[in-house]
């Protein structure tokens, strides 16, 4: 099912298939991390070669998919809802809570994703890499969380105005 309605305007349907094929992108990562982690406990226990490198791109896995992830999981319904409190208020409460909610997520994704910049930015500029085995920049994988705070910021944009159109 797409996320989208079919009176949306075109950018909201861009984006929209933009997080699809993120998402998507983030379910081959994960394929990836199955893999990955399996041939760290294959070859930790029943070959008593422990690999030195694979928590660490297991974790760097991680990161892309909870970031590219999480623009295609809002209009999917899958993040946190406290649907208890929800649930019990009127239509045009729940409604109201959705505008407010909607409103201070954007504001912080406003200030996560500004700050994920200056700290992608930090470590492109200064080339830090990591502590870790494999030693490699940082800067790629922090780069996520700048594209995931924008896609995130985008369907709760789209999110509100959805909410105030049909209100």
């Amino acid at each position: 099912m797409d996320q989208y309605m079919k009176d949306d305007p075109y950018i909201i349907k861009v984006i929209s298939k933009i997080d699809r094929w993120c998402a998507e992108i983030a379910g081959w990562v994960v394929f990836g991390m199955m893999v990955c982690i399996s041939y760290d406990v294959i070859m930790r226990y029943a070959f008593n070669m422990p690999t030195k490198w694979a928590f660490e791109v297991s974790t760097y896995m991680m990161v892309v998919v909870v970031f590219l992830g999480g623009g295609w999981t809002l209009p999917a319904g899958g993040h946190v809802n406290v649907d208890i409190l929800i649930r019990s208020l009127s239509r045009k409460k729940r409604r109201i809570v959705e505008i407010i909610t909607s409103i201070f997520a954007l504001f912080y994704l406003t200030i996560f994703t500004y700050e994920g910049f200056i700290f992608t930015y930090e470590a492109f500029s200064e080339n830090i890499r990591s502590s870790e085995y494999l030693g490699w920049p940082l800067w790629p994988m922090r780069s996520f969380l700048v594209i995931g705070g924008i896609l995130l910021w985008f369907e709760f944009l789209f999110k509100l105005i959805r909410t105030i159109r049909n209100g």
